[in-house]
């Protein structure tokens, strides 16, 4: 008897399905578990989960690698290669030039006043564009200072931090301990901001934000509202050479006269979609 075409293709199939269904069975399956909950502050975590910690803050929450990279010259902000070591020296440095004078100043306190209040000494060829860590627009609690310091010191250093090294009130403004960062509302059009930075602005020019140019004259700015303050973003349109110059970028190249080109609208606008990027 002739079999039907359609019928072996049927059977061929079904024999595929069973084949692969019985391979698949004969594997062991590996159970899924969530990963146990790290609890820094609860005094069981060794100095290696810290500093795991501390790794996965600065790649994440902290954006960290925004600016900062490790064993990379030539980024926004300093290389911290070894900054675990580096940071008696710089301690040492900032006794001596910061204002005011802190002399006896450790490596982990001065690691700390780095993550916490940048702008209190800006190592030499950088401005002081910084947000401090423990608040918007990053807003770390307390317990992520302490593992984002540790992980620091482990970069050719000694990790000797505690938790009673990081003030109680790092951290302390708000929910979850760091706090959401504050949403600014401003009465502009981030579409039309859009239409600003690509058109009349000329800021395609020299950056890129997200989908928007493809320059690296200046920096990307594709993350900006995530690693600055709104307060920083408009006054560096209106004063960018007050404002500093990010490291490996040229001087004096974006221009000082937005506030007179640009209506009140437009800049309103244009703030309000850079705000956006995150």
């Amino acid at each position: 008897m002739r079999v039907p075409v359609g019928v072996k293709v049927g059977v061929f199939a079904l024999a595929v399905m069973g084949s692969y269904s019985y391979f698949a069975n004969s594997i062991p399956q590996i159970e899924s578990k969530p990963p146990q909950e790290l609890s820094l502050e609860g005094g069981q975590v060794t100095t290696a989960q810290l500093v795991k910690a501390g790794e996965e803050i600065f790649k994440t929450k902290g954006t960290c690698e925004v600016c900062h990279r490790i064993g990379q010259k030539g980024t926004r902000a300093p290389d911290l290669a070894g900054v675990g070591s580096r940071a008696t020296a710089r301690a040492a440095e900032r006794a001596t030039k910061g204002k005011p004078l802190r002399p006896g100043m450790t490596a982990k306190q001065y690691l700390l006043e780095s993550l916490l209040d940048p702008g209190a000494y800006a190592v030499e060829g950088y401005p002081p564009i910084m947000p401090a860590v423990d608040k918007p627009p990053i807003g770390l609690n307390r317990s992520e200072v302490w593992a984002l310091v540790a992980f620091l010191q482990s970069l050719g250093g000694t990790v000797d931090v505690t938790l009673n090294d990081i003030p109680a009130t790092v951290g302390a403004g708000g929910a979850g301990g760091g706090g959401a960062a504050a949403e600014v509302k401003l009465p502009g059009d981030p579409k039309a901001g859009e239409a600003i930075f690509a058109g009349k602005g000329g800021c395609i020019a020299c950056h890129k934000a997200g989908k928007v140019g493809a320059a690296q004259v200046g920096p990307d700015l594709s993350q900006i509202a995530k690693i600055q303050t709104p307060d920083y973003i408009m006054k560096k349109i209106l004063d960018p050479a007050g404002m500093g110059t990010v490291a490996g970028y040229p001087k004096g190249v974006m221009p000082p006269t937005f506030g007179q080109t640009l209506t009140a609208r437009e800049y309103t606008d244009l703030v309000s979609f850079l705000l956006t990027l995150k």
